[in-house]
């Protein structure tokens, strides 16, 4: 089956590999669409952590259709169209035991095997999500970036009528815009330097969109607000958006964190002691056992329409063309690109 293989720095190749089987508790899947996750572009930019058996297949934004069950699955039928989890917790460490399974030691980065970018995938029957009535397997592959956004905003104290605002407008931030409108949460302000993203978000919830690089942001919710919003969200994971989503609360306001940051940073605690503001981090969505919780809220909103993947999805490629028109459409600083699917 073809798929694109992962080489190291800025070296990806398309070629053909044998496709998986499943093994005991497993299922074998067509992949229908891989969306390119912000972690597979700094992979792609920067190689894998930790010791790495390479070339490995990236990708694990994944829905797609049932076509073989390993032995002992009962759980999920052949031609089931899914959306499937791309973490396994190992349900042994002191996370798991406590229920904080997105929280487990021992993570596994991606489960399915041998990655998105591919044809077929094998991937455990209980990181499967069944889809509702009129939900492509397509469309469900936004679920996991739009979920991690909903965790985001599930685990701030972010309540109705609150004031927010989202620092980074990219898959995960909109996730965060969209729930944040959905709890009732508003003004919701914006700050985005791409034009595309930010004007898109306006029509997730956002109120007030702003281009930081015309205007300080700090300053323009100040102004609107008097005081600061409630809650904010950084979802970049920059040392300059971090000091402003934290500037930009008010007194006994609340930050979370949802960007990946590449290194220390400087900060200055008296940023919070100051004005009695509180910093938090949140990472992925819920996981094993509580899988459904917040896939399914998601698979609601697109069952619904809420939630319209053509809004966010800005380009559907072949897989053949990942290389190309996927990462390389993405590492573009002029590019109007959001979320690209990957669609075998």
């Amino acid at each position: 089956m073809e798929a694109a293989l992962f080489y190291g720095v800025e070296d990806m190749r398309m070629d053909d590999i044998d496709a998986p089987e499943p093994g005991p508790g497993e299922i074998l899947v067509d992949v229908a669409a891989c969306g390119i996750c912000g972690s597979d572009l700094h992979f792609y930019e920067h190689g894998l952590h930790g010791d790495v058996d390479y070339p490995v297949v990236l990708g694990h934004e994944v829905g797609g259709t049932v076509v073989e069950l390993g032995e002992g699955v009962d759980s999920i039928d052949v031609g089931t169209d899914v959306v499937l989890s791309p973490h396994t917790p190992c349900m042994e460490c002191w996370a798991c035991e406590n229920a904080l399974y997105n929280l487990c030691e021992n993570l596994n980065a991606t489960s399915a095997r041998p990655g998105g970018y591919a044809e077929q995938v094998v991937e455990t029957a209980e990181n499967a999500i069944p889809l509702p009535d009129g939900v492509s397997p397509e469309d469900a592959a936004i679920a996991q970036p739009v979920g991690v956004g909903l965790h985001a905003v599930r685990t701030s104290p972010l309540g109705l009528g609150d004031s927010a605002a989202v620092f980074g407008t990219g898959p995960i931030g909109l996730g965060a815009v969209q729930f944040a409108n959905s709890v009732g949460a508003g003004p919701i302000f914006v700050s985005e330097p791409n034009d595309s993203r930010r004007e898109i978000a306006s029509e997730f919830g956002a109120d007030v969109l702003i281009d930081p690089t015309e205007e300080d942001p700090v300053e323009r919710i100040r102004e609107e607000t008097g005081h600061g919003v409630d809650v904010s969200f950084e979802a970049v994971g920059l040392e300059v958006t971090l000091r402003q989503a934290i500037d930009s609360t008010g007194p006994a306001g609340h930050t979370t964190v949802i960007g990946v940051f590449q290194g220390d940073i400087d900060f200055n605690p008296q940023a919070l002691v100051q004005r009695q503001r509180s910093l938090a981090g949140s990472t992925s969505h819920q996981l094993g056992p509580a899988v459904h919780k917040e896939y399914d809220v998601v698979l609601r909103q697109l069952e619904s329409g809420e939630l319209d993947p053509e809004k966010y999805v800005t380009s559907r490629i072949p897989l053949s063309n990942v290389i190309d028109d996927g990462f390389g459409a993405l590492l573009d600083e002029d590019s109007e690109e959001r979320k690209i699917l990957v669609c075998p």
